[in-house]
This record gives C-alpha cells, sequence and structure tokens, in this order.
C-alpha cells in the first residue's frame, strides 16, 4: 500500500512480548463520531475505508489512515483529527475494548455476503478463527523468546497475568515498574513518565509504528516524522533536556504524541511535539535496530506469521466470494453522505 505525500499512517494496535496490546481505549477517549464496520475478513471493510479517505482527501479534509497489526500493509480505520470523527474495522482489534462515542452507527459487511454460502463453510470458517487466534498466541510467545531475557520476560508474564482487560499505556508502565525496576530504561524515564501521567489526557496521543511482517519489521518512523526537527536521544545527556521540556510544553497546554515501543510497550521510542514542529527519538528512526528490532525473524517466528498469513488468506477468501461488490458501491456513496452531514453539525 503506497503511503500519501500528506497522509499520516500508524498503528494503534500491537503484538508484543506482553501480548496483544491496543492503544484503542485512548485513542477514543475524545472522539465523537465513529463509524464501526463488522464482518469477516475479506467483505470489503479495509477497500472500503480506503476509498472513502481518498474521496474526504479529495473534498480537502485532512486524514489519517489507521493499519491493521492483522494485516499491517492494510487499513483498519481512518481518523478526520480535526472533527474528531473516526471510521473502524472492529473486528481487527481486541474485542474487549468497549468503542463508545456520542453518535455511532454500525454496519454489518456481512449481511452483503450470500447467506447460504456462509452457511455452508460456518464449520471450516470457525475452525480458522480459531486457528488465528491460537497462532496470535504463538507470535507473542515466539516475540518473547526472541527478545527477551529471564528476568523480562518474568516481568512480561507478571504484566499478562495482569493486563488482561488493561490497554493503557500508563496503567502498564506503572505495572511494569512496580513489577521490576530492572526492565525499565535510564535513570530519567520515571521523571518523564510521572510528568507525562500528570499531563491531562485530551493533550496525550499514542502510536505505534512498527508492527510485524512476514520478511521484517514494517517501519513507518521515517514517513511519520519526516517534516519534524529530529533531535535523536544517543547519551544520558541528552536525555537530560527533555523533562524540562516536558513541563514547558505542560505548562503551555500544548500537544504531545508518544510512540510506543512494540517489544516494550511499557517504554516510548519517541515523542513529538507538534506545536514546536520537534520529534525526540531513541536513536535513530531510520534503523529499527537501534530500537532493539532484528532484521530478521528467527525460524520459529517465521513459521508461525507464515502460517498465521496463510490462514488469513483462506478465511479471506471464503467471505470475498461470497459477497455482493456491487451493493458496496452504493453503501459508499451513502456513508459519505452520512460522514459529510456529520461534520456539517
Amino acid at each position: 500500500m503506497r503511503i500519501g505525500a500528506a497522509v499520516r499512517h500508524y498503528f494503534i494496535e500491537a503484538y508484543t512480548p506482553f501480548g496483544q496490546i491496543s492503544l484503542l481505549e485512548e485513542f477514543l477517549s475524545g472522539i465523537k463520531y465513529t463509524y464501526l464496520f463488522t464482518g469477516g475478513p475479506g467483505t470489503g471493510k479495509s477497500t472500503m475505508i480506503k476509498l472513502i479517505g481518498i474521496e474526504l482527501i479529495d473534498r480537502g479534509y485532512s486524514v489519517e489512515y489507521i493499519r491493521s497489526v492483522k494485516e499491517p500493509d492494510s487499513v483498519a480505520g481512518l481518523y478526520l483529527r480535526k472533527h474528531k470523527l473516526c471510521i473502524l474495522d472492529r473486528n481487527e482489534f481486541v474485542p474487549e475494548v468497549l468503542v463508545q462515542s456520542e453518535y455511532q452507527r454500525e454496519i454489518d459487511f456481512n449481511s452483503f455476503c450470500q447467506q447460504g454460502k456462509l452457511a455452508k463453510a460456518e464449520q471450516k470458517i470457525a475452525a480458522l478463527a480459531a486457528t488465528l487466534q491460537n497462532l496470535e498466541e504463538q507470535i507473542v510467545l515466539n516475540l518473547q523468546r526472541s527478545y527477551l531475557k529471564e528476568e523480562e520476560a518474568r516481568i512480561a508474564q507478571l504484566v499478562l497475568n495482569k493486563t488482561n482487560n488493561i490497554h493503557n499505556f500508563l496503567t502498564l508502565w506503572r505495572i511494569a515498574s512496580l513489577e521490576g525496576q530492572s526492565v525499565l530504561p535510564e535513570q530519567y524515564y520515571n521523571e518523564i513518565m510521572e510528568i507525562i501521567s500528570q499531563i491531562q489526557k485530551e493533550y496525550l496521543s499514542y502510536y505505534f509504528l512498527q508492527a510485524l511482517r512476514l520478511d521484517r519489521w514494517l517501519n513507518l518512523a521515517p514517513h511519520f516524522i519526516k517534516d519534524y526537527d529530529l533531535i535523536c536521544l544517543d547519551s544520558e545527556g541528552s536525555m537530560r533536556m527533555l523533562p524540562e521540556l516536558l513541563q514547558e510544553v505542560r505548562y503551555l497546554g500544548q500537544g504531545i504524541e508518544l510512540i510506543i515501543h512494540p517489544l516494550k510497550p511499557y517504554t516510548m521510542i519517541g515523542m513529538i511535539f507538534p506545536e514546536k514542529n520537534l520529534t525526540v527519538w531513541k536513536g535513530n528512526p531510520h534503523k529499527p535496530e537501534e530500537q532493539g528490532f532484528q532484521q530478521e525473524h528467527n525460524p520459529a517466528l517465521l513459521q508461525v506469521l507464515e502460517r498465521y498469513k496463510t490462514c488469513r488468506f483462506d478465511l479471506k477468501t471464503i467471505y470475498n466470494t461470497s459477497v455482493n461488490f456491487s451493493r458496496l458501491d452504493e453503501l459508499r456513496q451513502q456513508i459519505v453522505s452520512c460522514i459529510i452531514a456529520d461534520l456539517r453539525k
């Protein structure tokens, strides 16, 4: 999928050694209008989101695309930040997070499928869905084996045990800091996090910019921050400037975008200060290996990812061959009309 010059792409979920972590709860905290697409993979939801985004861009709106952690080259949502409106493919995000907003519409794409075909494939669909869930658990286990030392793995299991229904960055940080100081970064990190925890939530945004792809880690950071002045934190001395900078931003009531590390989701890879046109990064954002990402997956993880991709393709094929796509063109125009009406309220 090609990234447009003026369009931002990011993730709000990640497969991590600490489980599938979602930032959806924090992302939705300021949303006013939500369009929820439901239905199986392959029913046209991602294509619909992309086409609606293109039409909104053509009308002059600033669109941000939310990528799918299950299929990183595909989109799972879009966001109009200024208007607090989003579209989400509900099935691409963890089901535990409750989606609520002031104005909410839900559209079931399974209703555009030939129900007889889906009924005949019901058992196969259930089997593939169960296999995918099992493979997602294996992805997490393999990330633990690939990236965590013994003490970190112990902390990961403790965090997993306590965070089955917790999808909140600050909560994860507090649990990790209580369970094991040895897994936290340099001495200034807790001071930085204490300041961030005091900033009003409407001024904070959270993203992941890296995701597992079959061939390697996908890194969206270079494009995401290309228009900002960059400070690379490569020493203890450079870390010392962050608390003072954060205190200034907090006092001025300016926004901060926090880029969360998918290998250690209680820590940050970088911070962006939009009003200052500044980004602060741990190492070089163009070199993921400086943030601890391996350039190649180990064979066990690669095998799981290959099985996951094949299984997901098989499931998408079942749904895709049952969809009446001619009806989706009419639906797209209806959705765009509803969105435009919302934006004019």
